[in-house]
């Protein structure tokens, strides 16, 4: 079976809508866009005849548990690539949203899929015969926390053509699926599937142009590589004669949003194993892309979009061009999931004094290390900050060959980090101090990623309220710069403070090409 794969699928970025949107009990408007076809395209999803598309919203609460009479269904118009849900968010319990689209025959009845418990949509028994060569079986999900105006959708499969590529199979003209035993249910807060079918089948299929049939397979964060030893799919060919053919699991790649054909030939001796090659001129899909705005970066250093909590440390914020550190080309940078211990750094002001003017100019200087490690010089290894720094990296530690080692962020670095992630939507920039630098705006890629760790355990400031971060420079009277987030309130700012007044640092690093 030669396999090789096709443009891998993508979403656009989203509107935002300029509705208001109170998470304590007031109006709320969420503008939830569906990907397209084609990541360079900004054609709408097609609407396969006799289908309606749909998109549900169900409210969670704290414990991810769906909220009684919160779940909303709308219609997506033909023509379109979002929909919008307006509703009055509870006042007490609304955590979260998980959101489903597919295609169905009537807004209110779930037709291929299961939609009772969007943890575990599964395939509805009556027409799971209709996931086999039907564009309809194709569908999307999301999640978001609170207070997120905007999500976007993505798929939760591969999708895999089967097709002949040996004269020995030539003269059949039908196929029938016996047993496709691929995961049974996919879970669209934490993006996991459960359990391999059983008896998973389709009628009679015609086999056009050497193409035997296609179907979209659920890929979860916990999949492995490929189907799996064991789940092997049987097929029987039919015509004038029939025959039974299986595909082993372990031959059958899984790569969440890539289109995968798989070309079935015979293996000398037998026909009814297949042998698996990846031919010249296709796309292997373990081939590295570039590094991307709001992929998640690993501790071995490889990326990806997909959050995998086993292998996750950080986010990328910023792409890098044309600029070396430590004599190494950047690609990008990478702000932590998480924050060290909240910590003062002297016990009185003025214990340390720096050079640094504390004006704005300071935000647009150079990101990497030179900042963090002129403060460690200056106030020593056993600084109530720097060990707090330490304690933290000694339990995130970094394996990857082609990354720096944890570092604080310079001003600049600050900044970027708190704009691509808090710029936008109902957040404001408050003046705090006497400085008011330029905060970048939101970047959706990026939110989105943020948005996507925090369900996931990651966290930003200390329990929710305001935090002031330090952003690398002390003045020569003591005081420090540093950004404020305030997620009570909704508001980011720059700030001057003491060196007793308690600060985070959200610790970041450098992703070497």
């Amino acid at each position: 079976m030669l396999i090789g794969t096709a443009a891998l699928l993508g979403a656009v970025s989203c509107s935002q809508t300029d509705e208001p949107n109170n998470i304590n009990g007031g109006l709320t408007t969420v503008s939830v866009n569906i990907p397209v076809t084609e990541a360079t395209s900004r054609a709408v999803p097609e609407i396969p005849e006799g289908y309606k598309l749909r998109c549900i919203m169900q409210l969670v609460d704290a414990n991810g548990a769906a909220l009684a009479d919160a779940r909303y269904v709308n219609e997506v118009a033909a023509g379109s690539e979002s929909v919008d849900f307006s509703f009055i968010a509870p006042a007490d319990g609304y955590q979260g949203a998980m959101f489903w689209a597919d295609y169905v025959k009537d807004l209110d009845a779930d037709y291929i899929y299961t939609t009772t418990d969007l943890k575990a949509v599964g395939y509805n028994s009556a027409n799971a015969a209709e996931i086999f060569n039907n564009a309809a079986a194709d569908a999307f999900y999301g999640y978001m926390l609170a207070g997120t105006k905007s999500i976007s959708l993505t798929r939760p499969f591969t999708r895999i053509t089967f097709k002949n590529a040996d004269a020995e199979y030539d003269s059949y003209t039908s196929v029938k699926v016996t047993d496709f035993p691929v995961p049974t249910s996919f879970n669209t807060v934490n993006g996991n599937t459960d359990g391999n079918a059983t008896g998973l089948a389709s009628g009679e299929l015609t086999i056009a142009d050497g193409t035997w049939f296609s179907a979209y397979i659920f890929v979860g964060n916990n999949s492995g590589a490929n189907l799996g030893d064991g789940n092997d799919i049987k097929l029987t060919l039919g015509g004038a004669s029939t025959k039974d053919i299986t595909i082993s699991g372990a031959d059958i790649p899984l790569t969440r949003n890539y289109d995968i054909t798989a070309l079935i030939s015979a293996t000398s001796g037998s026909v009814d194993n297949v042998t698996v090659t990846f031919p010249g001129g296709m796309v292997d899909p373990n081939a590295p892309r570039d590094i991307a705005l709001g992929d998640y970066i690993n501790a071995d250093g490889s990326y990806s979009a997909t959050f995998d909590a086993d292998k996750a440390v950080g986010i990328v914020y910023e792409l890098a061009a044309n600029t070396t550190e430590n004599g190494k080309e950047v690609a990008a940078y990478a702000f932590a999931l998480t924050n060290t211990a909240r910590t003062k750094i002297a016990d009185t002001d003025g214990a340390i004094l720096g050079s640094a003017t504390l004006g704005n100019d300071l935000y647009t200087g150079a990101a990497g290390p030179a900042a963090w490690n002129s403060f460690v010089s200056l106030a020593g290894n056993d600084n109530l900050l720097v060990a707090a720094f330490d304690t933290w990296s000694g339990k995130n530690k970094l394996t990857g060959s082609n990354l720096s080692a944890w570092y604080a962020t310079s001003a600049s670095q600050m900044l970027a980090i708190v704009g691509t992630i808090f710029n936008g939507g109902e957040w404001i920039v408050k003046n705090l101090s006497s400085l008011s630098p330029e905060f970048p705006a939101r970047n959706n890629a990026v939110y989105t990623a943020y948005t996507a760790s925090l369900a996931e355990g990651a966290t930003f400031t200390h329990n929710g309220t305001a935090a002031n971060f330090f952003a690398g420079e002390i003045g020569p009277d003591g005081r420090v710069l540093a950004v404020q987030v305030d997620e009570a309130n909704y508001t980011i700012g720059a700030v001057i403070g003491k060196e007793s007044n308690p600060y985070l640092i959200r610790p970041v690093l450098t992703i070497y090409k």
